[in-house]
């Protein structure tokens, strides 16, 4: 089957990512590849197989029910679901030995009896809120809270982790005071004689500004896919593009002046119009700019400059404006002067990754 729109994954891009975020912490740091939001748009499967062949420790999403595809993939690599589970599903995690996260010995306790019940054992990672404000145990009561998980039957202590609210804004002073209240934490289980397993707290802003917080493994995600959090993250690895939105003209179509495109009517040409129709909408998360300057910008700012923007696509090589409103699935492009165009000219198209929508094709390059 020949696509009209498709996402182009480039897995060997990934893997060379990885790279560089292995040789930004050096060899006795692990590396937990975070997959989470169908891969940051990439797809579940494909990239994290990749990444487990070039050489990540570890994986990480946000639910079971983004875990389990991996394991039925046959990936059986160690992977961290960011967020508690249900209690209900406890036999689920635990037989696809999945690492759950755990904030409160009620989850624990429900992990230690479905796994006494099973003659198994539950992977468990304590998370510790050091500023975050969402998940986790308070730095004051972590102490208790591990001990407590420590001489339940059936559960392993795998790790313990934070993670950073603002390692991407100018001042890392809030960031450090942050990585200070968790080597606190550490420093009093390990005092108390209790084994936290692998320490994490690196995300991938910290990976690149703040060395200290390497600690046993670290959590990349931005980076993997070819991206820097923010301006203030210095650019210093050689990461490759990953990702590309594209589709194929589906119908070429000359107008005359004075003609009214779209919804509204809020275009009319105003002189003989070569247009382009793409069946590519708000449908697919088109949403007119890449991912790039929404992590660079406040919101207010973003918002106000895309107003300013004149939205495009690029049509061999050539960007062709983007004429009227952007409908479900269709759009229509200006590519008066842009030669060669025809059906099935190939387009590519700047959007944002994690919400382009799931449904579209992945096709994986080498």
């Amino acid at each position: 089957m020949r696509y009209d729109v498709w996402v182009e994954v480039d897995l060997g891009a990934l893997k060379h990512n990885l790279a560089q975020v292995h040789g930004a912490v050096g060899a006795g740091v692990r590396v937990m590849a975070v997959v989470k939001g169908n891969g940051y748009g990439h797809g579940y499967v494909e990239p994290s197989r990749a990444f487990v062949e070039a050489g990540a420790d570890a994986l990480a999403v946000t639910r079971l029910d983004e875990a389990i595809p991996l394991r039925q993939a046959g990936i059986d690599a160690p992977i961290l679901l960011f967020a508690p589970i249900q209690p209900e599903n406890a036999e689920i995690a635990i037989e696809a030995g999945l690492d759950v996260t755990v904030c409160s010995l009620t989850l624990a306790q429900s992990l230690s009896e479905s796994a006494s019940r099973m003659g198994k054992a539950a992977r468990v990672w304590v998370k510790v809120d050091t500023g975050m404000g969402r998940l986790g145990v308070l730095p004051n009561e972590a102490l208790t809270l591990l001990e407590s998980i420590s001489k339940l039957p059936a559960v392993q202590i795998v790790g313990t982790y934070t993670h950073f609210s603002r390692a991407c804004e100018p001042d890392l002073s809030h960031t450090r005071e942050q990585l200070r209240r968790f080597q606190d934490v550490l420093a009093s289980v390990e005092a108390a004689g209790i084994d936290y397993g692998l320490a994490s707290s690196a995300n991938s802003s910290a990976i690149l500004r703040l060395p200290d917080s390497h600690l046993d493994i670290v959590r990349p995600g931005t980076l993997l896919y070819g991206q820097y959090s923010s301006e203030h993250v210095p650019h210093s690895l050689d990461l490759r593009p990953t990702w590309k939105l594209k589709a194929r003209i589906c119908e070429v179509r000359d107008l005359p002046k004075g003609s009214a495109i779209g919804y509204g009517a809020e275009y009319v040409t105003t002189r003989p119009t070569r247009t382009a129709i793409v069946p590519v909408g708000f449908a697919e998360g088109y949403l007119m700019v890449p991912e790039g300057p929404v992590y660079r910008q406040s919101v207010l700012k973003f918002a106000a400059g895309k107003a300013r923007r004149q939205p495009s696509m690029e049509v061999n090589g050539v960007k062709a404006p983007v004429l009227g409103r952007v409908a479900m699935q269709m759009t229509v492009l200006d590519v008066t002067g842009i030669q060669g165009v025809e059906v099935g000219s190939e387009v590519t198209i700047p959007a944002m990754r994690i919400p382009t929508s799931p449904l579209i094709p992945r096709v994986y390059v080498a």
